[in-house]
Parts: C-alpha cells; structure tokens; sequence
C-alpha cells in the first residue's frame, strides 16, 4: 500500500483544445510511467483512448493515468473541456485534492475558465494555472496573466516568466525556450531583468497579504531568504490562498519538469486535504479505521463488465472485500477485483488505502456518487449536485428488434454518465435522450451503436402542439347502418362551448326524458374524446365543454358502438365551425449570464418571440438572471446559440408555463410538422 504522504491526487482541467491531454501525456513521459508521448491527433494518448476520443480528437469523458516521479505517486484524472462535459468533470473533481488549470496563451480564452475557476474556490481546492503552447507564433503569457487577474483578482500570481529566444523565433515556433522562477530569481536574463523583478514584488505582495512576517520584510525594504519564500508559497497555494500561474508546452516538454515539482510541493496529500461527509462531519485518513468511499466515475464494457472508480477517504480496501451500498439502502455488494487505471490498461492490485483512486469490478448496482463503507459503517458523503439537462433528443431504434433493448442499453449509458436522462414526453408520447448540450447527447448515441451494436433514428423532439376553439355552436349527427340483420342506429345532439386556457375538456349530459338512454352517455363521452385526440391540424383539441343535450335512439339498432360513432362524426362537423386555433407551449425561462452579456442575450430571447418579465443579479456574483416567457419551439438548440454568444458562460433553465395561439395560426398539419 502506498505512502500516504507521497499520494497526490490532481484534476487537470480547463477549456477544450487548451492540451490538457497532450500535457498530461508529457508528465507521464518526463516521469516514466510511459516509454514515449504519444499523440491526440493520432490516437495514442494514455487518456484519450476511447474512441470516440480518437474520432473528435478531445477527450469526451474523464479519464485516469499514474505515475512515479521521485518523492511522489501521483494519479492524474483528466477531464473533458468541452462544455457538454462539464457535469463529469465536477463529478471526477469529487475524487481529487487539487487541479491543475490548463489554459491557452490567449487571453481571449481566459474567460473560458469561469465555470471552473468558480467550482473550485468555492470547494476551497487548492489549484494553480499553467498557460500551455507557449511555444506557439502570437502566444502571449503576459497579456493572459493580465486577463485571469482581471477576471480573479491579484491572488493570482506569476511564478514563472517565459524566456523566449528571438533567434528561434520562426512562423512555426514563438521561440520560447525556457522560464524564470520568480521566487528564486535564478539565471535571468539581462532584458527580463526589469520584468521579472517587477513580477518577483509582486509575488511576494500577494504572498504577503497571508503572512505578516513576510508583509514586515517588504515595508522594512528586506529580501527574504528564498527557502522562506518556498515555505510560504507552499503553504499558501496549498490551502488555497494564492494561485500560481506557471508556463509550459506540452507538445516540446519545456516546464513540464516544474510542474512536477509544483504537484509534489505545493499541493496536499490526502492527509492533509480535509474530508468531511455529508453531515460536515471530518473523516480521517485512517488505514486501519473503516472503509469511506466515493464512487467518483463508472465504465461499462459490454464484455468484461462494469467497472466502479473510487477515491478511499479511510480504511484499506482487499481485492475482494464485501462493501455495504449507503446510497442504495445498505445493500452489501462484492469486490470483483481491484485496480489501478492507466488509461484503459487495469492493474490489478491487492489492496487499496486512504487516498487512493482505484476501480473496483462488478458491482452492479452501485452508482456514481454512491457511498461505499465496510461492516455496515453508517455515513454518507456529500453529493455533488449536478445541473438539469437543457438539450434532448428523441431517439427510436432503426431496426424495429432493437426495440426490447435499446432502453436496457441506454440506461447502462445512463449508468456511466449519470448527467444524462431518460424521459417520456407526456403528450407525444416520445422517448427522449437528455444532457448538457448537443455534443454530450450526441457522444451518447455515437457510444450506443459502438458498444451496444444499437442504430438509432434520432430527431428533435416534437413540439406538442394542441388546439382548442374560439367559438361555440351546437351540432347534430346521425348515424344509420342497414346490414342484413341488426342495424345500427344514433342520434346525438351536442353543444360545444371554448373555456379558459388550461381548463382541458369536460363533458357532460342534459338529457331529459330519457330520449337517450343513460347506458350510452359513456360511449358518446368516448366518441367525444378519442375524436378531440385529433383536431383539424392533427392536434389534440383542449380547453372547451361538450354537452350532449338531445337526440334518439332505437331499441334494437343502438348500441353503445353506434353513439360512440355518432360523437365523433359530430365533433368532426362541429369543429371547424368553432374557428379552432393551435395552441403552442410557452415556456418560463431563466437565463443566468456574465453581466457584460446581458444586453446580448435580452436581444437574442426577444428574436425567438420571447416576452422578457424582468433582469436581476443572480446569485452568482457579476451575474444577471433574466426571465422571460418563450415559445417551446424558440428552444430547441438554445443552449447551443447561448453558448456561442456567451463563450460558454450562459446557461439557462425552463418549466412549462402555458398554452398559447400560435400567431396567425402559422402552423402546418402534424404531417408536415
């Protein structure tokens, strides 16, 4: 079992195509946990080793990698950037101590990092930022650093300058070459020397605002001693109190060696990362106190079965321990094996203790985000709330065999990604496939037909339109058969009266003298309704009252199916002279946006038909929520329009409102809908 003092457990996060990926390729690499780094663009990465990785080049789901470098053991869990994604990644950031930020030397993508940057201070998880590609033609960290202190404040701090070699410099290579340690200051080079000096004060000020003994230095006009500086910049980063910005390029391996180093010195291990359930309570980090886990990811191999990964919060896990469920109830499940990931390679190892992220086998019933303890130990962890799905599809097997399973295997696609949704649509009666956005439901599908072998039509789901009528009027319908013997033989008399938006249909009888028997007053209801199913456009017809009023029977011919016939014949004379509109959803949304967007996104809601009820700040400081009244049909791909408009910071949620008329009525028959 391994030291629990050299364990760290590290996120690297942040936007997609930031190389996320290719940098933890070259920790893996520089540290020799791999022969040589492989390439995204190729397939050959350690993490991005599912397909549909390889297909998208990014990583569509969070992966795990390890590795030895000197005085550490490190697991590395790297997560998806794209948007879509984001909920996973929350989920997988459950199971670490601290991330690792990976952005582009681009300060046009600084703000990308907002969702991010905001999760992790509010879990108070220690993380620095490293802008990548410094090797790149235009990168520019200075004018980065400048854009993520704008958006975060001064805490976060420079600790490395980029050296860049203009003689290198060429329409391929930016030139750099190396960096500065601004806490040490060795080896600068004469035109960085006024630079970095200038950053070197300004690390130690923002270290200051945390220690007053290094705050008397620098009034006192004293240069502290640089293993003061290292003590207190460890400290500090690792509760949280400063953000480091370092430099590297993945793709050249410059500054992956500090970065290395910055893991093992600045970020906790799991005996000094604090762990509490769900109640605030601590939990230890205890090897012999009893088994508290997290599910933090589950994978599902259509062979060789499911896989839990969990990160051990105490205790000490044996391949084939007996482990109660607390989430599900206290159901005890075993241990099929236990396992180290490197990428999709399983090591099998014997026993797994406090801080460790390791996959468990088959145990099925078990979730992500479940609680895992040993003998019936009573505590529960924290869940980590996930947002509502904002996209959906509906989604029909192709080949009508499929039809029997293709639910069984769309909830195990549920199972390893728990941000997806299975649903019903109430009036269409749709199956739906719901998440994050476009790319995630998409991913999904692509992942079904590779894993399960289940092709699948999808489509955006169909808007449930209804109608109703204006105007009322009164209908008489006949129905007379002669066959050889019995005929069949209804009189009916209806009245047909509009009622209030939402009021539905209503029916009832004011028959007198029995010149319709009460045993028929059930099959003309029937007639009435299943006849409504289908109004003139193809929709259901709601909001009006049916009153059967008169009519005649016959004692032998009439029958129950000969007044259900009649009732529909009327309803379908009557309606078109009760000038039926169609009636569309309208939808109460939220939309939650960066402030400097929120003139934007008003224009964009009052282009989709939108009725806007009003703008306040949001919870979430620097944001606006702005509600307003849309028409379901306007969202459809929303989330995808407000993504773009926002550089992903948007987000939005809907609940049915109402039925409305549809503008001059401009809506086709269902068939052309």
């Amino acid at each position: 079992m391994a030291d629990i003092d050299r364990q760290r457990n590290i996120a690297f996060v942040g936007p997609h195509h930031a190389g996320k990926t290719t940098l933890v390729e070259a920790v893996l690499a520089h540290c020799g946990a791999i022969p040589r780094r492989g390439s995204v663009i190729d397939g050959t990465t350690v993490c991005d080793h599912e397909p549909e990785d390889i297909a998208h080049a990014q990583s569509t789901t969070v992966a795990f990698a390890h590795c030895n470098c000197g005085p550490i053991d490190a697991t590395i869990v790297d997560c998806p950037g794209f948007i879509d994604f984001y909920e996973e990644t929350k989920m997988a950031l459950a199971g670490v101590d601290a991330a690792v930020i990976v952005v582009d030397a681009d300060p046009a993508r600084a703000s990308h990092t907002q969702n991010l940057v905001d999760y992790l201070e509010a879990r108070k998880m220690p993380h620095c930022f490293v802008v990548n590609k410094m090797d790149r033609p235009g990168a520019d960290f200075e004018a980065t650093l400048e854009a993520l202190q704008s958006l975060y404040g001064r805490h976060v701090v420079a600790e490395q300058w980029p050296i860049v070699d203009k003689n290198k410099q060429s329409d391929k290579s930016s030139g750099f070459c190396g960096y500065v340690d601004l806490a040490d200051m060795h080896d600068v080079p004469p035109d960085l020397e006024e630079r970095t000096k200038r950053a070197h004060v300004e690390l130690l000020e923002a270290m200051a605002d945390f220690d007053d003994h290094l705050m008397e230095e620098l009034l006192e006009g004293v240069e502290p001693p640089p293993d003061e500086v290292e003590r207190d910049l460890c400290a500090e980063c690792s509760h949280d109190q400063i953000v480091p910005v370092l430099v590297a390029s993945a793709a050249t391996g410059e500054g992956v060696d500090a970065l290395v180093r910055a893991i093992e010195k600045w970020f906790p291990s799991p005996a000094e990362a604090a762990q509490v359930d769900a109640e605030g309570r601590p939990i230890a980090a205890d090897p012999n106190g009893p088994v508290i886990a997290r599910v933090i990811k589950t994978s599902i191999h259509p062979q060789s079965g499911k896989l839990s990964v969990v990160r051990v919060l105490s205790g000490t896990i044996k391949g084939d321990a007996t482990l109660t469920d607390i989430s599900q109830g206290g159901e005890k499940v075993r241990s099929g094996g236990l396992y180290r990931l490197q990428g999709k390679k399983q090591e099998p190892i014997p026993e797994a203790g406090p801080g460790a992220i390791v996959a468990i086998a088959r145990l099925e019933a078990v979730k992500t985000g479940d609680t895992l303890t040993s003998n019936g130990h009573k505590v529960l962890l924290p869940r980590v709330p996930l947002s509502e799905p904002c996209f959906a599809i509906a989604i029909k097997p192709k080949e009508r065999i499929d039809e029997a399973k293709i639910f069984q295997m769309l909830a195990r696609i549920v199972d390893e990604d728990p941000s997806l949704r299975l649903a019903r649509a109430e009036i269409t009666n749709e199956f739906l496939l719901l998440g994050s956005g476009e790319q995630h439901v998409g991913i999904a599908v692509e992942r079904l037909g590779r894993k399960y072998k289940v092709e699948v039509d999808t489509a955006p789901p169909e808007i449930p339109y209804q109608e109703t009528i204006t105007s009322g009027t009164e209908i008489h319908s006949r129905y007379k058969h002669q066959t050889g013997g019995h005929g069949q033989f209804a009189d009916v008399w209806l009245r047909f009266e509009p009622r209030e938006r939402g009021s539905g249909v209503t029916f009832e009888e004011k028959i007198v003298g029995g010149v319709v028997p009460k045993q028929f007053f059930p099959a003309v209801e029937k007639g009435v309704r299943e006849t409504l199913a289908h109004g003139p456009s193809g929709y259901p017809v709601t909001d009006l009252h049916v009153t059967l009023f008169d009519g005649q029977y016959h004692d032998v011919d009439s029958s129950e199916q000969s007044f259900k016939t009649a009732a529909g014949m009327g309803v379908r004379d009557a309606l078109p002279k009760c000038h039926p509109v169609v009636l569309e959803p309208i939808a109460h949304v939220t939309v939650t946006v960066p402030t400097t967007y929120t003139s934007t996104v008003i224009q964009q809601l009052t282009g989709k038909r939108g009725q806007i009820l009003g703008m306040n700040p949001a919870e979430r400081s620097g944001y606006d929520a702005i509600e307003a009244y849309v028409p379901q049909v306007e969202l459809s791909r929303y989330i995808t329009e407000l993504r773009t408009a926002t550089q992903g910071l948007g987000s939005f949620s809907s609940r049915h409102e109402r039925y409305d008329p549809v503008p001059g009525n401009r809506v086709g028959p269902k068939a052309a809908v």
